[in-house]
């Protein structure tokens, strides 16, 4: 399924060509299958690249790519970027932390004006800096983290529930069930490939805002910063000396949430669902692990820049429950494979 969704976005560029002239680096793609893109290279790392399609950004296997294109991504790599225009790098250039900018692309987000010796400013995780004193004029993406100005952001990037989100995030956003029940069934499928079995019960899936998902987490006394929840119920059943233990599920997720990370929370959700099925409980940090653990496993496949970097959130989480407990946990995936993970954790389950 993730093939297809490459080999359809390719399609997009010939729709949009014209539409971005700003590109920096725009050029022709050729696949090794005879398929031809109009893209930019944004990012490079070992066997993978990323290429824009006007505002969609997606990862692509090198091999995948012709020869000419190899050699083109070789010497890309081999130039110094601009953290903020991703042209090459000239001779004026400003330093900060471990990122490098074109001096005339040293400036604040929100005032525009270049920074000075004695500026306090605020280094995103895209690269972007605004002014310390002007972190009041920018938004921060509640899905990617970018900074955006306040100034020019459309009603549709401000949702009821107080979040707000990038363009580049909103163009992937989700707002309606049909779609939550294509990634259900999409994303059921990849974890019954690492032996996840599906629910015995059924699974309704909400899509809530954020206010309503914090008043359901209230209820079982769940807290944090959560954008997905899980409620789970069992009902025991006798006849005949038999007892027959019949669930339900129900999975919040916050609405307009973008695929990619939309994908993770499912997954993460997921997992809490195969959990309760079995009865397993156990330490906050072992069990928030184990359910990144079906996050991780979607993220690796799914090809947006997006994904590449929630996963490097889940790794650098300073969040003892699922930071910590993710890390322990995909160290010992790692070491024992998913067969016996699910064994340990099902050995933690009780007889309902």
């Amino acid at each position: 399924m993730i093939l297809l969704t490459r080999i359809h976005l390719l399609l997009i560029p010939f729709l949009l060509l014209g539409a971005d002239s700003a590109w920096a680096e725009k050029r022709t793609w050729t696949m090794t299958n005879g398929r031809r893109a109009l893209a930019e290279l944004t990012f490079a790392e070992g066997s993978f690249i990323f290429l824009r399609f006007g505002p969609l950004e997606r990862r692509f296997e090198l091999n995948e790519f012709s020869q000419v294109d190899r050699e083109y991504v070789r010497k890309w790599v081999g130039k110094e970027r601009c953290a903020a225009c991703n042209l090459p790098l000239t001779t004026r250039i400003k330093k900060t932390a471990n990122k490098t900018y074109h001096l005339s692309c040293f400036h604040c987000l929100a005032c525009g004006k270049s920074f000075k010796g004695g500026d306090r400013f605020i280094l995103g995780q895209w690269g972007n800096l605004v002014h310390s004193q002007h972190q009041s004029q920018t938004f921060q993406c509640g899905s990617c983290r970018r900074f955006f100005p306040r100034r020019g952001a459309s009603t549709k990037q401000q949702f009821s529930d107080g979040r707000v989100v990038c363009r580049v995030c909103l163009q992937d956003a989700v707002f309606d069930k049909e779609t939550l029940s294509e990634l259900h069934a999409e994303l059921s499928a990849m974890m019954k490939d690492k032996g996840i079995a599906s629910p015995e019960g059924k699974v309704e899936f909400k899509l809530v805002s954020k206010r309503e998902l914090n008043n359901q987490a209230k209820r079982i006394h769940v807290g944090g910063n959560l954008k997905g929840l899980t409620v789970s119920r069992f009902r025991k059943e006798s006849s005949k000396g038999e007892t027959t233990v019949t669930f339900s599920h129900i999975i919040y997720v916050l609405f307009g949430m973008p695929k990619a990370e939309l994908r993770s929370v499912i997954s993460h959700e997921l997992m809490h669902v195969w959990l309760n099925e079995r009865g397993v409980e156990g330490p906050a940090d072992v069990i928030e692990g184990f359910c990144n653990l079906g996050s991780d496993h979607v993220l690796r496949q799914d090809p947006s820049r997006l994904a590449v970097h929630l996963m490097e959130n889940m790794k650098t989480d300073k969040s003892p429950v699922y930071g910590t407990g993710y890390r322990k946990m995909i160290a010992r995936l790692k070491q024992i494979g998913w067969a016996r993970m699910l064994n340990e954790m099902q050995a933690r389950g009780k007889k309902f």
